[in-house]
């Protein structure tokens, strides 16, 4: 209960400073006695005219409420409209873009079923490789041939001048 008290004397004590504020500069004086003249002017008119002609009025302010709603569902008709068309062309595209990412997925799991195949020929080449020089190192040293060659190889110069 007391913090209410306190809240409404804070309330209250920037309200008594925004209107002391607004009093003591002569521009914002000036310019809130002008806008409180004109509503004041523009009120008294508007009551003149209902008491002047209330049919003349109600008649009016019925057409104008009329004709601000049939723009207000103009304008309905028109987002429906943008949405109908732009939401079916948005609904397309995410369906496109779905079907796209799915092919995708299924092309990289094409590549990665590939790549798993090449690796396991290259891995059997390399096995054939590594055994077939093995074999030959092994017929090498059981023919009891070392690195020699058939051919002669001579000490003495070719070319003696």
């Amino acid at each position: 209960m007391e913090k209410n008290n306190k809240f409404g004397l804070l309330i209250g004590a920037g309200a008594i400073a925004g209107i002391s504020f607004i009093l003591l500069n002569p521009k914002t004086k000036s310019k809130v006695k002008d806008t409180s003249m004109n509503a004041k002017d523009s009120v008294v008119s508007y009551t003149q005219k209902i008491k002047d002609n209330p049919n003349g009025t109600k008649q009016y302010l019925i057409e104008n409420a009329k004709q601000t709603l049939s723009s207000a569902q103009q304008a309905l008709e028109k987002v429906q409209n943008v949405w109908a068309n732009e939401g079916q062309e948005i609904k397309e595209t995410a369906k496109n873009i779905v079907e796209d990412t799915k092919e995708l997925g299924d092309h990289a799991k094409d590549v990665q079923e590939g790549m798993k195949d090449a690796k396991s020929d290259i891995d059997e080449a390399k096995n054939t490789a590594v055994k077939t020089g093995k074999k030959m190192k092994k017929d090498n040293k059981s023919n009891g041939s070392s690195n020699d060659t058939d051919h002669h190889v001579l000490d003495e110069p070719i070319n003696k001048m």
